[in-house]
């Protein structure tokens, strides 16, 4: 199954199928300790480099890693070449060797067999068993399990508990429909189009510049929906295909809106369903920037549900059918946000070298403009390939080469929240790992001026504050704790 990472556990799905087993978040930098599938233990499909230090080792090589779509699948790791991060059996090789124990012995403490931990060290078997890792911790002498394993690297967007509850209006608006009211549409059918047309824009504007962007698409983007819901079904009833039209871009606007809203929030499964119904007014309206456009949006819907070979293989066939249009700046802007998409995808999936291809392809789109674009809703530009880079950079483990981007890029004043956020956050991770604390706890600062409940809501942050509250660096440990408590850790 794959899992719906951020809804509040209720829906862990495989395309709706409800389950409370944990389930791994999919966009932070963070390696994790243990989460599990009852007694299956999931871990990386690559060790952070820096990790690969406490043991000795300290490579900043990124790996390949195989079969990594399935969010915590259990993984080999046969396929990884040697000049990379040490792999979960060569870690735990050189941990037995440290404290002089044989293969036997320690396969004795924790109740396997030798043959069993041969074929864990040399990276034919996994270690599938949360029991038995544990055993491995306790006569490894490792306080903390997440020394002997690494996480899959989160990619999609994440939420803290703080967030739950912001959808909920939405998510109603969205589920009911205009024939059914079972949550009732009070007060949206006297709406015209030129009136929740003028909402949605502003709606839009808050999105990307309001500190409190969550807040206000919280109060008023759920009317907007069932408005333009309302509204484009009359459309329909009455045949009109310039009205269904001119309805049919106002819906498909509000469900874009409403797709970046849930991913944020959490709600992987409504965000995905919100961006499929957009293509399908799309192709109703046979409108091919507007099906690009929605093809990002789709591509970005199932990184959330953590499809990540199919979010690059959905994302990359759409650049490719762009490429047969004509050439204009919203052709540019969407082949390589297109691009970009299908690198992250590729990464997560662990394509390492197709991930490269299409960066490059990216960042040679992006040269053609001098700063961020926007079409259609949809940014790229220099400095969104560059966020791009240094998260993939942190996602494969190579901390030093991020925090080396993050020190020379730029991001405007200018540039939206989200995009602004990504980069202070990561570049936050980034120098925390690279021991740089002041570093880090300046980034965070950064960040919480941005946008508050950005910085609130976001598991990343949550999860480098307590990574900089566990090294208890006395120069940073104020600043880390007044920002902990903006964060609501404390």
């Amino acid at each position: 199954m794959r899992g719906c990472q951020w809804c509040r556990t209720r829906h862990y799905v495989d395309n709706d199928v409800t389950s409370k087993a944990t389930t791994i978040p999919t966009d932070s930098f963070f390696p994790a300790a243990v989460t599990g599938h009852g007694e299956r233990l999931q871990y990386a499909h690559r060790p952070n480099a820096p990790d690969a230090g406490l043991f000795g080792v300290r490579s900043h090589t990124r790996t390949h890693f195989r079969d990594s779509r399935l969010p915590g699948g259990l993984v080999s790791n046969t396929h990884r070449p040697k000049t990379g991060p040490l792999t979960i059996g060569e870690r735990l090789e050189l941990l037995r060797h440290k404290h002089g124990l044989t293969r036997r012995v320690l396969a004795e403490q924790v109740g396997r067999s030798e043959e069993w931990l041969r074929l864990v060290e040399s990276g034919k078997k996994p270690l599938d068993s949360i029991a038995i890792a544990l055993r491995l911790a306790e006569a490894l002498h490792i306080k903390d399990i997440g020394e002997l394993i690494a996480l899959p690297p989160q990619m999609t967007a994440s939420s803290t508990e703080a967030a739950s509850g912001l959808a909920e209006s939405l998510e109603r608006s969205i589920i009911d429909h205009p024939s059914i009211r079972a949550y009732g549409y009070k007060g949206t059918i006297t709406y015209s189009v030129p009136d929740l047309t003028g909402r949605l824009r502003q709606c839009q504007e808050d999105w990307k510049y309001l500190p409190t962007r969550y807040t206000r698409l919280a109060e008023r983007l759920p009317t907007i929906v069932s408005g333009a819901r309302m509204l484009h079904s009359l459309a329909q009833a009455e045949n009109s295909v310039p009205r269904a039209d001119e309805v049919g871009i106002l819906l498909l606007r509000s469900y874009h809106l409403s797709r970046r809203f849930l991913t944020r929030v959490g709600s992987h499964n409504l965000a995905f369903t919100v961006a499929d119904r957009a293509m399908l007014v799309a192709d109703q309206m046979r409108n091919k920037w507007l099906i690009a456009a929605c093809a990002w949006h789709i591509g970005h819907g199932m990184l959330g549900l953590s499809n990540f070979q199919e979010c690059h293989d959905y994302t990359a066939a759409a650049a490719k059918r762009l490429a047969e249009v004509p050439d204009s700046v919203d052709k540019t802007v969407l082949i390589g946000a297109l691009q970009l998409l299908a690198a992250k995808g590729a990464a997560a999936a662990g394509d390492v070298a197709e991930s490269a291809r299409l960066t490059a392809a990216a960042t040679d789109v992006a040269r053609q403009f001098d700063a961020d674009r926007e079409s259609f809703g949809i940014p790229f530009g220099p400095v969104e390939v560059k966020i791009a880079q240094l998260e993939i950079m942190l996602w494969g483990g190579d901390c030093s080469a991020a925090a080396e981007l993050a020190a020379e890029l730029h991001v405007p004043e200018d540039h939206p929240v989200g995009g602004r956020m990504r980069f202070h956050v990561a570049s936050a991770y980034a120098c925390a790992r690279r021991n740089n604390y002041r570093g880090a706890s300046s980034a965070l600062s950064k960040a919480a001026s941005v946008c508050p409940e950005d910085f609130r809501y976001s598991s990343n942050t949550q999860r480098t504050l307590r990574y900089l509250i566990k090294q208890d660096n006395r120069l940073v440990s104020p600043d880390v704790h007044r920002l902990a408590r903006m964060a609501g850790l404390h």
